[in-house]
């Protein structure tokens, strides 16, 4: 709740004002799925499948086939990011050169570079939640269960196809047959979609990228995967390998259509909005951030997923 100055010394004469702010990776998850917005609570992804039943051409008519009705519910859950800053705590420091003049202060001086500050710190707080989180756990990712969780519930397929254990590890020497093994485990319903990807983490992504690359005897140009950093095709394929920074740390990967994920909000820019204010009662600065955060997965069965042997 409170400014951290810890980190600055008492100002003493300081030429350069400009903050520098940390850069992150921020999340893009959010590109490869599907986003239903409008919901408070709980609505329902609504999924109709059918079974067609061909027969030889005679007089008459004799029904076959089924159509099914089913529903997936897509619960959110409610977040909120609140900071009070006493904007007076800066007039001992560097920062008082940005301050307007006068005992009066009730404007945050470096609004602007604090507010896309928060902006991407909550873009990253939701990508890692999307994927880790789990209300049974501490931090920030006990806000909402993301979709490991969720996919260690449902019966999506076992992509760990040779069985690799958590003593071996993914590593650059055995990767490549594991991401063959995934693509190879794509149920035949879905096998010619054009919108499969394939979520990994970066550091086994960049695995991935090296033993192409040393695979390749060094044909490797550049030009591959211009304007789409950090994704690339699965050679003679149509699934796209992309690095997510919720994966990092996890060895685990997904695959699934973009069609199949889903992400359920309030507003589409509800994380993106925020409101920084004077409260005149409590003589500071507040930061206040509302959003509605859920996922769900249309069709457990189509989604391959890989995660180590114990």
């Amino acid at each position: 709740m409170a400014l951290d100055v810890s980190g600055l010394s008492v100002y003493t004469d300081e030429n350069k004002l400009d903050l520098i702010k940390k850069s992150i990776l921020q999340g893009r998850s959010l590109e490869y799925v599907t986003i239903q917005p409008d919901i408070k609570t709980t609505a329902t992804i609504n999924i109709i499948d059918s079974t067609l039943v061909g027969q030889a051409g005679s007089c008459g008519f004799n029904a076959d086939g089924t159509t099914t009705l089913s529903q997936r519910p897509l619960t959110v859950k409610p977040i909120k990011v609140n900071e009070a800053i006493c904007v007076e705590t800066l007039e001992s420091y560097y920062t008082q050169k940005m301050m307007n003049a006068g005992s009066y202060n009730e404007n945050l001086p470096f609004e602007q570079i604090y507010a896309e500050d928060k902006a991407e710190k909550i873009a990253d707080m939701i990508e890692s939640v999307l994927w880790k989180g789990d209300t049974a756990g501490a931090g920030n990712l006990a806000l909402v269960d993301g979709y490991l969780k969720l996919i260690d519930s449902i019966s999506a397929v076992d992509g760990n196809v040779d069985g690799v254990t958590v003593a071996t590890g993914v590593t650059s020497a055995n990767i490549v047959d594991i991401i063959d093994g995934m693509v190879a485990s794509i149920p035949a319903d879905v096998i010619d979609a054009d919108d499969l990807v394939l979520f990994v983490g970066y550091d086994k992504y960049r695995a991935y990228a090296k033993a192409l690359r040393d695979a390749n005897l060094f044909h490797y140009t550049g030009e591959e995967n211009q304007g789409q950093e950090f994704s690339q095709m699965v050679p003679g394929t149509n699934v796209k390998v992309v690095a997510v920074k919720g994966l990092n740390g996890t060895s685990r990967m997904v695959l699934s259509r973009v069609a199949n994920l889903y992400v359920g909000v309030d507003m589409l820019n509800d994380a993106e909005d925020f409101n920084i204010f004077y409260s005149q009662d409590n003589d500071e600065v507040r930061f206040i951030s509302k959003f509605k955060l859920g996922v769900q997965v249309a069709f457990p069965e189509l989604l391959v997923e890989f995660t180590l042997v114990p």
